[in-house]
């Protein structure tokens, strides 16, 4: 619960630094122009935060091998499948390859919430997805025997096996 609302925390903060107006002109240097935030990045976070959040309601679901809803319980792809489907009404593909095919490829340092990322577990790219939380920590079913959970991309486990992320925008 703890780790749930430090997300929830973080998020909040986050949005409201995207919905803060522009700084008095007296805060502004002359020589350099405010930054603005976009209506299209102010929705992006906005859907990262409800992919989160409706993630968030999955924890401790138990992890099942080619599983795809909270009664049977899911596999790492059929829970990011599940939560797109649920959240944004996005249809994703059935494999973590596939989905990795989709969406705009970012670096690691763009990561934001909502954000799918990859990893090779398995000995082959792709073959297991999360959703991006924040602060290095993503949402996921990891494997047989454990249940939906956070974790952090820069554990011993995970920091090496990171291979790519994709924003997906609902259109």
């Amino acid at each position: 619960m703890k780790i749930c609302s430090a997300i929830a925390g973080s998020l909040l903060g986050m949005l409201s630094l995207a919905w803060a107006g522009p700084a008095p002109d007296h805060l502004v240097a002359e020589s350099e122009p405010m930054p603005s935030v976009s209506d299209t990045n102010t929705e992006s976070l906005s859907q990262g935060m409800n992919l989160v959040s409706e993630a968030n309601k999955y924890i401790g679901t138990p992890y099942r091998w080619g599983g795809t809803s909270p009664q049977t319980g899911f596999d790492c792809s059929g829970f990011v499948q599940f939560i797109f489907r649920h959240a944004l009404n996005i249809k994703l593909p059935r494999l973590p390859i596939d989905m990795s095919r989709l969406g705009e490829r970012i670096n690691r340092e763009e990561l934001a919430p909502g954000d799918l990322v990859f990893f090779n577990t398995r000995g082959g790219n792709f073959t297991h997805v999360g959703i991006y939380v924040s602060d290095s920590q993503f949402i996921h079913a990891p494997r047989p025997r454990t249940r939906v959970t956070v974790s952090r991309m820069d554990s011993s486990y995970y920091r090496h096996r990171f291979t790519h992320a994709v924003r997906i925008r609902a259109e």
